[in-house]
């Protein structure tokens, strides 16, 4: 991890950034690297008021070390994308020239353009960054979890695994832990915008280890009827707080433009391997009659492979 030196010469507003950055990373080394010390750190820490923690990278309530590590990661990660605001104005480009042969090149924003004014920046996710490695970790961590837990802390530091299978051109969103009033905590809310507006999913976790339906009857499993309880009752608390819900959060709302309590839930459960005859028809039923979209985990790998391939077509 690099350190960064607040007192290098540079602007007001970047050496507060760096220096913000460098007590991050000091906190975060020091719980890497003395792990007898972070009881001791997270005790010495006050509780932090509701509506600050309300403010910060939604990751759930700072209640743990675990908790404390992962909030520290979010803002490292978010800082780091504000820092570009705060450099100096980038040496104009050189004349245009001519473009070579080969295929059209996309035009793809800057990162610095792709949050300016975004009230949700800490959430945005810059999805083309997916890499192997981002995949190999995750099956990792699929491989030897017993329960969703890991994989929603694994997925909250890696957001853009959850991302990989939307579409919308004009950026993505992801919310760990998004909070519906004090009555609900979503596992995550993300969101695309294309040019008809912003586009939302509830996301619901469960068991890798839960099969989808009972193999002797075909009835929903007891995993897979909580999943889809818990997304009917976050769009019903939707339905019942809509104006609060699509409210800015500079107006004490929960800024999630444009959100309907129609908005299609995913709920991601189980292994490819573990589905049996006749699963995939009874999941595209519920999908229709629900407007939930039922997955395993090895979607999640699939998508982002299926990024990967893209990626690497247009590098060639």
């Amino acid at each position: 991890m690099t350190i960064i030196d607040p007192d290098e010469p540079a602007e007001v507003r970047l050496r507060e950034l760096r220096a913000a950055l460098a007590l991050i990373d000091g906190l975060i080394h020091v719980l890497d690297t003395q792990p007898e010390l972070a009881q001791d750190i997270y005790d010495a820490l006050p509780r932090l008021d509701v509506d600050l923690i309300s403010s910060l990278p939604e990751v759930g309530p700072i209640d743990s070390v675990e908790a404390l590590r992962l909030h520290l990661d979010r803002l490292d990660e978010r800082l780091r994308c504000c820092l570009s605001d705060a450099l100096p104005a980038p040496i104009p480009p050189p004349p245009v020239t001519q473009p070579k042969p080969g295929p059209i090149p996309l035009l793809t924003p800057s990162r610095s353009g792709a949050i300016e004014g975004d009230p949700n920046a800490e959430a945005f996710v810059w999805w083309d960054d997916i890499t192997s490695s981002d995949v190999d970790g995750f099956m990792s961590v699929l491989a030897t979890a017993q329960n969703e837990h890991p994989l929603q802390k694994h997925l909250a530091l890696n957001p853009k695994l959850l991302v990989q299978h939307l579409a919308g051109g004009h950026g993505r969103w992801v919310f760990p832990q998004k909070r519906l009033g004090s009555e609900f905590v979503l596992d995550f809310a993300i969101s695309e915008r294309s040019s008809s507006g912003f586009e939302w999913q509830f996301v619901e976790l469960q068991s890798p280890r839960a099969v989808l339906f009972v193999p002797s009857s075909g009835r929903q499993s007891s995993q897979l009827d909580e999943g889809i309880r818990q997304i009917q009752e976050w769009r019903r608390w939707l339905g019942d707080n809509i104006d609060y819900a699509r409210r800015d959060r500079v107006k004490n709302g929960l800024g999630l433009t444009d959100v309907s309590s129609r908005s299609p839930g995913l709920l991601i459960i189980g292994r490819e391997q573990d589905l049996k005859g006749g699963d995939l028809a009874r999941r595209r039923q519920l999908d229709e009659d629900l407007n939930i979209r039922i997955h395993t985990y090895d979607w999640l790998i699939r998508s982002a492979q299926a990024r990967l391939r893209d990626l690497h077509r247009r590098e060639d």
